[in-house]
């Protein structure tokens, strides 16, 4: 008899995590892979899908090619506002026997709240709010960098290195910041200058560390990055507050590879209803396929 095998991919601008369960709910494999946002690369989003599910499936002697298993996917992806990806995205050939593509935030919300009404804000290389009330959907911000993720690793990385080019031709006083951050590139300005025209959000939040670590020193520039990022944290919740349809503000979950470094900085308004989260990204990934697979076998289909 054939047995389903479920795969929960959440995948942002930085790395993708892939989660492997049978029927059961047993965890079959775990693994870590590189940046999946379709919005900057479909081919590079694949490729890191691939390679952390092959890790996960070695490590319990499986692979796709398979035919004892049916491997049923679920992914949440960040870069899934932009329709041209999302759909060459789901074009791709797969070997997969059901798949699901949504956003990193849907699959988050749905695993932080185990489905029930809550409302989230992910501050990781980017920042989104997203909510989900009687099944309406709500999201807030998330449109991409540079013109958005406010707050944000890459936003704070960028902000790090134009202080750091203003410090370089005397607009500012030199900071630790600034120092480390040039030390960063070999204290070479030609190879500053050429890696900030090319960079994208997933290596300009390659500084975001140097940010947090100086913040954490009391460092003023540093600090005042984090409060402002914190700021646009705050107005995210603000505006899923006012799309909320019933008057009792709905629980708030904050993650993100960048949110325990926020949350100190933000509002009180914003702390008082925040609540750990039940399941991650790659739970709620996994939770909609078996959603989904579900409901096909009970309709028929």
């Amino acid at each position: 008899m054939v047995q389903d095998i479920f795969i929960g991919v959440d995948g942002g601008g930085t790395k993708s995590k892939i989660r492997i369960e049978d029927q059961y709910g047993k965890i079959l494999g775990q693994a870590v892979s590189g940046p999946a946002n379709i919005r900057l690369s479909v081919d590079q989003a694949w490729h890191s899908i691939y390679a952390g599910i092959h890790t996960a499936l070695e490590l319990v002697g499986l692979e796709l090619q398979d035919t004892a298993y049916h491997f049923h996917i679920g992914l949440g992806l960040a870069g899934c506002e932009v329709r041209e990806a999302y759909n060459d995205f789901l074009s791709r050939s797969h070997p997969f026997k059901t798949i699901q593509l949504a956003s990193d935030a849907y699959v988050a919300c749905v695993g932080a709240h185990e489905l029930q009404d809550g409302a989230i804000i992910i501050v990781g290389t980017g920042v989104v709010g997203y909510q989900i009330e009687h099944q309406h959907q709500s999201k807030v911000g998330g449109w991409g960098f540079p013109h958005d993720d406010e707050g944000g690793g890459a936003w704070l990385g960028l902000e790090a290195a134009k202080l750091t080019f203003q410090w370089l031709d005397h607009r500012i006083e030199k900071s630790a910041l600034v120092e480390d951050i040039f030390a960063f590139f070999n204290q070479d300005i030609a190879t500053l200058t050429t890696w900030a025209n090319q960079a994208n959000a997933t290596e300009f939040a390659r500084l975001a560390p140097i940010v947090i670590n100086h913040s954490q020193q009391e460092e003023i520039q540093a600090v005042r990055l984090m409060k402002k990022a914190a700021h646009a944290v705050d107005r995210i919740s603000a505006a899923l507050i006012k799309l909320q349809k019933k008057e009792s503000q709905i629980p708030c979950c904050l993650f993100g590879g960048v949110a325990p470094f926020i949350e100190p900085w933000l509002g009180e308004e914003l702390r008082a209803r925040l609540v750990p989260r039940k399941l991650d990204a790659n739970g709620g990934a996994i939770l909609m396929i078996k959603n989904w697979v579900q409901h096909a076998v009970t309709n028929g289909s």
